[in-house]
């Protein structure tokens, strides 16, 4: 099995090779060190995927390494007298600045804001095609925008997006592309994937067509770290919950994320996660509210529902090129309802 990996990905998804990068497992520090030995051939894949995990952990040294140096620091060589504990303490102390130090130049406090400099935006009822200054291809979804990181493309690549994007990255492994959303950041080196993220909508979703991203929570409620592979979506669901007896709620309080790892869902050959790149409008098992939020952004209208029963219809359905006319006939022959048009406001009754 292990033989048969040919790409840095294949490698960072085996989580003893990733324990052999930290340094955290002996056995597998071994492992590895006899495979990679006995594998010349595979040096140049395997150093590659050593230096795309180092990228993707914040360059960490492995644990390893660490106490290794930090022996070499503490118990001098010449010398068989035992340390004191009072430099133990000392020793611990500065280890402890030291990575409060790192942590705080790779994870900036959440209350320090990035500054972003020039932007792209799809307004609604477009879609727009924009190429960054590194190379990297954006398809904008409509109401959607892009920010760009000050000093975009020198010493990294940062973007903020709000709304739905389709990125293409330009790879260059010495800069790291970051995307930053209201609920996640993803870190990615050359890589394609979608990432869905309105402000207006309790759930987000990033989905990777190929190469790997790093997804971290972006709201301090979830500590977890997540590596999706090719063919893999992550949904970030925001839940409402009751609050506590006697507390006044408030929407970001009594607010609790949920994550879910699914593949990617194809229909007729196609990525519907990704469908729209292509002018596909695809629904499915989607209710008619949920249709209802797509339609505006995609024709720029806006849609009253006047009846809950007809806002729980569900729909499967395909279209391209289509006007929404054609789009709402076409619904209304599966499960019938209402609708008049006056100038872009549409009314929705039984």
């Amino acid at each position: 099995m292990i033989d048969e990996y040919k790409y840095p990905e294949d490698f960072l998804m085996d989580d003893t090779f990733k324990q052999y990068c930290e340094g955290s497992n002996e056995k597998c520090v071994v492992f590895w060190k006899t495979w990679i030995a006995r594998n010349p051939e595979k040096h140049k894949v395997v150093h590659a995927a050593q230096k795309l995990y180092g990228i993707l952990s914040g360059n960490f040294t492995p644990v390893n390494q660490q106490v290794d140096y930090l022996n070499s620091q503490i118990t001098p060589v010449a010398k068989t007298r035992k340390i004191r504990p009072f430099y133990y303490a000392i020793a611990a102390s500065l280890l402890i600045a030291l990575l409060a130090g790192l942590m705080y130049t790779i994870y900036p406090r959440t209350d320090i804001r990035l500054h972003y400099a020039g932007n792209f935006a799809a307004k609604k009822g477009e879609k727009k095609k924009v190429t960054l200054p590194d190379g990297t291809l954006v398809y904008l979804n409509g109401d959607s925008k892009i920010e760009l990181g000050d000093n975009f493309d020198q010493e990294d690549r940062n973007v903020m997006l709000t709304g739905e994007a389709y990125f293409d990255v330009k790879h260059d492994a010495t800069k790291p592309f970051y995307v930053r959303t209201k609920n996640f950041k993803i870190t990615v080196l050359g890589t394609a994937f979608n990432v869905k993220s309105y402000a207006n909508e309790d759930e987000s979703a990033a989905t990777l067509v190929r190469g790997t991203i790093k997804l971290e929570d972006n709201t301090g409620l979830n500590k977890n770290t997540i590596i999706l592979k090719a063919g893999q979506k992550i949904t970030y669901h925001l839940l409402k919950t009751e609050p506590e007896s006697g507390r006044a709620g408030t929407d970001e309080a009594d607010r609790v994320p949920r994550i879910e790892v699914n593949n990617l869902t194809v229909v007729d050959k196609q990525v519907v996660e990704s469908a729209w790149t292509n002018n596909n409008l695809i629904f499915l098992n989607n209710n008619l509210g949920e249709i209802k939020e797509r339609l505006e952004r995609w024709f720029n209208v806006t849609i009253e529902l006047e009846d809950k029963e007809v806002a729980g219809y569900i729909y499967n359905a395909n279209f391209k090129n289509e006007d929404i006319l054609t789009v709402l006939q076409s619904l209304q022959r599966v499960k019938h309802f209402n609708f008049k048009q006056k100038g872009d406001r549409i009314t929705i009754t039984k």
